[in-house]
């Protein structure tokens, strides 16, 4: 709630600080006094525009600060988590505005946008009575209050809104599916090209590097024979080294014979005798190896040709080339795979939207007869509140589908017998208006969660019956949240659980605004003034305490 306001070099006002009570609060004074002053400061407080008019004359600036008690609404809280501004104690709004035009908005200290401070002030106090601030009666709460005044709508709310989301999934994926056809048919031939070359290539690891050597040695295989056949006949041939070392490992051999001193020579001669025979048979075996077909070499030269086009052509080794291929292959199935699922995604669109449609029907329906009843109570409250011949009916238009189902509510009045229903939000008269929004709130009081409530002569025109109806519904609503009432009448003032006084008075030469908060007697004293003005005597003073007493009581109606 709104517990303290204060203003300084606010038009009339020099300085002033002002306490407010919980429940309904009556501001009371002479015609002029200065009442509405505080209601436009407050309307300043939560992101009204300024003007340079609000400034005290002589001033160069004016401020105005708002101390608000907790409990707060969630949505101000989520408000100052988001903004990461510490709502540890109490919320401290603070508007200061510079000649010029300049303006300074503080919550908490922090100086914020005006847009923020009033998306802030919207969840603090309604302003009724005048046009601004009707959040009661903003398109888009009139759903959200019908979806209140029937909590058995919650959980059909939530299955709507959780069936409008999977619908919306469905029909991205099937969005997505149709826009990217086009695409992923391109995709799907350029896959098919490169996988065909890279398959048709047929290629193996370490194939290049095992056809370059092949190559190298085709290349020189007359050569490769020559030197091979050189190398045998010098083994072999007349005269050639293995005669001599067999030659040799005789004459050895005998020398063992006679010395045994030599057998050690002889082992090694004949070791390397084998040796020599070894070498040569594999020699020759290497020269009948020899590859001297022309043919082959050709063949070779071509297939390593194509690996290195491909080399080049993907800019890949020939290991990247084989990943590659892998690569494609994954991407052609899943593109394929997908291709095939596209039936599923339209069926499973079709399946969304005929739960959406399902769950968004049952809802209409609950809301109809939660728009019915409430209509009807409605209604009844106006009846109470000087209105006996007005109609309330919530209208339900349809719109397009949403998480909040297929339609949207429009809260509709017919003031008077034979007149056509209008949108309440466009209603001519402001005190019609008024009184909607307090039936509304008497309904509602327990399901709004804005905490400060401001009625500005709500009770104009009324009389009698209709006037105490009214001043109790606003006593009735101030047990939910705090009311703050502007009024000249004495039954409005007698209803509320605490009464400010208003004076206009001289100080230092100049008219300055001042208020204060009545005591039990001062109360008296003032409800005897509205009610007689400057004649009031020891008898209006008593029909003042009785008033008091009366409108003290617990409401009849």
């Amino acid at each position: 709630m709104l517990y303290e306001i204060y203003t300084e070099n606010f038009a009339l006002i020099s300085k002033l600080r002002l306490t407010l009570g919980g429940g309904m609060n009556a501001l009371t004074g002479e015609t002029g006094a200065g009442k509405s002053l505080l209601i436009d400061a407050v309307s300043l407080l939560i992101g009204a525009r300024g003007s340079d008019t609000f400034i005290r004359s002589g001033c160069d600036k004016c401020l105005i600060e708002g101390v608000f008690w907790p409990p707060y609404p969630q949505s101000a809280v989520d408000f100052l988590h988001n903004q990461d501004i510490d709502d540890s104690d109490n919320i401290i709004l603070s508007r200061e505005l510079v000649r010029g035009g300049r303006s300074v908005a503080r919550i908490n200290g922090r100086a914020v946008s005006l847009s923020l401070m009033r998306e802030l002030g919207r969840m603090l106090v309604n302003i009724h009575g005048q046009q601004e601030h009707m959040l009661l009666l903003e398109d888009e709460q009139q759903l959200l209050l019908l979806d209140s005044f029937e909590p058995d709508l919650a959980p059909l709310l939530a299955k709507t809104a959780d069936a409008y989301q999977k619908m919306q999934d469905a029909r991205k994926k099937v969005a997505e599916y149709e826009n990217d056809r086009e695409r992923r048919t391109a995709r799907m031939e350029e896959l098919a090209y490169l996988i065909d070359e890279l398959e048709k290539a047929d290629l193996h690891p370490g194939e290049d590097q095992e056809l370059a050597d092949e190559a190298r040695l085709l290349a020189h295989g007359e050569k490769l024979y020559q030197l091979s056949a050189d190398a045998i006949s010098a083994l072999n041939g007349n005269g050639a080294a293995i005669d001599s070392l067999n030659a040799a490992l005789a004459a050895v051999k005998n020398i063992a014979d006679l010395d045994n001193k030599a057998e050690n020579l002889s082992s090694r001669l004949q070791s390397i005798f084998f040796e020599a025979e070894d070498v040569s048979r594999e020699l020759i075996a290497y020269r009948d190896r020899v590859d001297l077909d022309a043919y082959r070499l050709e063949a070779v030269d071509a297939r390593l040709s194509l690996i290195n086009k491909l080399k080049k052509k993907y800019h890949s080794d020939l290991d990247q080339l084989l990943d590659l291929l892998i690569q494609y292959q994954k991407e052609m199935a899943a593109l394929e795979e997908l291709s095939i699922s596209g039936d599923s995604l339209y069926q499973a669109q079709q399946q969304a939207q005929a739960k959406y449609e399902q769950i968004a029907g049952q809802l209409s329906i609950a809301r109809a007869n939660a728009a019915q009843l409430l209509g009807e109570a409605v209604t009844r409250e106006l009846h109470l509140l000087a209105m006996p011949a007005a109609t309330f009916q919530v209208d339900l238009p349809q719109i397009a589908p949403s998480a909040k189902g297929n339609e949207r509510a429009l809260f509709m009045i017919q003031p008077n017998t034979g007149e056509p229903f209008m949108p309440v939000a466009k209603i001519a008269s402001g005190g019609e208006l008024s009184r909607i929004v307090l039936g509304l709130k008497v309904i509602l009081s327990r399901m709004d969660t804005v905490p400060t409530l401001i009625f500005d002569e709500v009770d104009t025109g009324l009389s009698g019956r209709a006037l105490v109806s009214v001043a109790q519904r606003i006593a009735m609503v101030g047990e939910s949240a705090q009311a703050l009432v502007v009024t000249h009448n004495a039954v409005m003032a007698a209803a509320a659980a605490h009464q400010i006084m208003i004076e206009k008075h001289e100080e230092a030469g100049r008219t300055v605004v001042s208020a204060h908060n009545l005591s039990d007697t001062e109360r008296i004293d003032e409800i005897a003034r509205m009610i007689a003005g400057d004649k009031a005597g020891d008898t209006t003073r008593i029909q003042a305490q009785e008033l008091l007493e009366m409108m003290q009581q617990p409401s009849l109606f």
